[in-house]
């Protein structure tokens, strides 16, 4: 991992991920690319509305902020940061800066009070929908602290055509802080878990099998609820997700329960996107 893409609204949010990121970065030796998009419109930038500015008096001001974010206590002078920003709608952009700085990885905040439906809902969700490169959510109040413990929720294999790195990112940062990986499928009763112990995710485990994955059950229809069981039982300080299993995905992030209880993790979650580095397109657009 080389360079961590660090979307920004210069929210508390973002500033938490931001300062993440930057210990992220310092283990990996990485560069991060400070990222934000502006539009001349009443965004609130502190749960306070603005007037509306023009492009030059908002590139100014996020000229400033940006500065300003460097500056945050826990920044290493060492880590090098760049800043980018681009006029424009967030969610085009900030996959069209991931493709331009050759981006490993984004990291976004999320809010967990006001205005958490705006940002994971819209952005977040817009993104997780067509990401060329893994993405990382980081609940606002959870500060960084090394991987012990990942747990993958899987459901399917991974398709055969499946790109070969799809779980690199995943893998790196496992192996960095020698963290243990889990591979977890809900399963609705003990009948179901004794047919899926035959039908393992083999691709998947050949995709991490330098990390040793331990293969677990977790029972219940509430899914939800049985994964953060097995995230509190085992320590699990990272959660991973990949979008291309569509039953998975529709039960985690349109079911009302399922959203709820992503928006009370405390936990990072890596969403990782069916193809590591696919093509992008910038056509959908949301907002911070």
């Amino acid at each position: 991992m080389k360079t961590i893409l660090v979307a920004t609204d210069f929210s508390d949010a973002s500033h938490n991920a931001f300062l993440y990121a930057a210990q992220l970065a310092k283990s990996f030796n990485a560069g991060i690319i400070l990222f934000n998009a502006y539009e001349p419109a009443p965004v609130p930038v502190s749960e306070i509305p603005i007037p509306i500015l023009t492009y030059e008096e908002m590139e100014t001001r996020t000229q400033q902020l940006m500065e300003n974010e460097k500056q945050l206590p826990g920044i290493d002078n060492q880590i090098a940061v760049e800043t980018f920003y681009k006029p424009g709608k967030v969610t085009a952009n900030i996959l069209q800066a991931v493709k331009e700085k050759k981006a490993d990885l984004i990291i976004t905040g999320m809010k967990r009070t006001t205005a958490v439906s705006r940002l994971f809902g819209s952005t977040v969700t817009a993104l997780a929908k067509k990401l060329p490169v893994p993405m990382l959510v980081i609940p606002e109040e959870t500060p960084f602290k090394e991987l012990s413990a990942i747990a993958l929720a899987v459901e399917t294999d991974a398709a055969p055509d499946s790109d070969p790195h799809l779980l690199d990112v995943l893998r790196e940062m496992g192996e960095r802080f020698h963290a243990k990986l889990y591979l977890v499928k809900a399963v609705n009763n003990r009948f179901q878990e004794s047919y899926e112990v035959l039908n393992r995710p083999v691709k998947i485990n050949k995709m991490v099998r330098t990390m040793d994955p331990a293969f677990e059950f977790v029972e219940g229809k509430d899914i939800p609820q049985a994964l953060n069981g097995f995230i509190s039982s085992y320590n699990v300080n990272l959660l991973a997700l990949l979008p291309h299993q569509h039953a998975l995905w529709s039960r985690w992030f349109y079911n009302s329960i399922t959203r709820a209880m992503i928006f009370e993790s405390h936990i990072p979650l890596l969403i990782i996107p069916e193809q590591h580095k696919n093509s992008i397109s910038v056509d959908h657009d949301q907002h911070y």
